[in-house]
């Protein structure tokens, strides 16, 4: 996602669904086939791990840590309407496709809605549904796969309850995997089925409502850069995250790869505490 902090704090109550569409030169039915069957999906957009007729939540997966976790909400003829989550924290949203024939090919139409959702955001919604079914019609006329390799960036990002501060140090050292050298922040650390790592960590700053940072990911210190951005809205907060600079650390693309996906799993386990951590400390109202 672009970097929209000029928007800090601000949401459209009642936002319309961004709606964007493409018409390809295939049949509705091979359209379709490349919406439903998981081994055409993956040549375009993610790895489906479920079924669109089944009601629980699955996922698609990019292969690079991101993921949105689904629920199909309603299947009919040629159209499918579903929830997900990014990373299965972020805010839900609605989104439906709708496939339709034409003279000489077929539509598809995409529709997603959030009710909250900045102006900025609108904008980056409906430039990444494009590029998505930019890369549809790529496959739909070539057979090859269009799918994008990884991004370089991190991001995400996770509601609250309004009274909740995640940015205050007494709680965000208890969510943020981060840890002090007694003076500072000093170490990011990363614990998963690879083992414990901790990753130096500089140039800390603390301004209102945002954190920034930078971790070094190699000895020969090449950094990416961080940031908490918590935006407080009229009935909930947004805490929001970047980690960039994956595809600039000088290293071969698949060890870049697997660092980002092993970050982009810190993040989302971060976040994630974040949230059970204020459902348990705010009572319910």
């Amino acid at each position: 996602m672009d970097d929209h902090r000029g928007d800090r704090g601000r949401r459209l109550l009642g936002a319309p669904p961004v709606r964007t569409a493409i018409t390809v030169p295939v049949g509705v039915d091979e359209l379709w086939a490349a919406l439903t069957d998981p081994v055409r999906l993956a040549a375009w957009f993610g790895t489906t791990r479920g079924d669109w007729h089944v009601r629980t939540p699955w996922r698609i997966d990019f292969g690079d840590g991101d993921f949105f976790v689904v629920t199909p909400v309603r299947v009919t003829e040629r159209l499918i309407e579903f929830t997900w989550s990014f990373l299965g924290v972020g805010p839900e949203q609605h989104i439906t496709w709708r496939a339709e024939p034409t003279a000489g090919g077929a539509r598809l139409t995409v529709e997603d809605a959030d009710p909250v959702r900045p102006p900025a955001e609108i904008e980056q919604m409906r430039a990444g549904w494009t590029d998505f079914l930019q890369r549809l019609d790529g496959y739909l006329r070539t057979g090859r796969s269009t799918r994008y390799d990884w991004r370089s960036d991190i991001d995400g990002s996770v509601d609250l309850p309004p009274a909740w501060d995640a940015l205050e140090p007494s709680l965000l050292y208890r969510w943020l995997p981060v840890a002090s050298d007694g003076f500072r922040p000093a170490w990011f650390f990363v614990v998963d089925a690879d083992g414990p790592r901790r990753f130096p960590l500089d140039d800390w700053s603390v301004r209102e409502g945002t954190v920034t940072f930078t971790v070094q990911i190699t000895e020969r210190g090449a950094g990416t850069t961080a940031e908490l951005a918590l935006h407080r809205l009229a009935d909930r907060q947004r805490l929001e995250f970047s980690h960039q600079g994956w595809r600039h650390l000088g290293l071969p693309d698949n060890r870049a790869h697997a660092l980002r996906r092993r970050f982009a799993a810190a993040w989302t386990a971060a976040a994630d505490c974040a949230r059970e951590l204020a459902r348990l400390s705010v009572p319910p109202g």
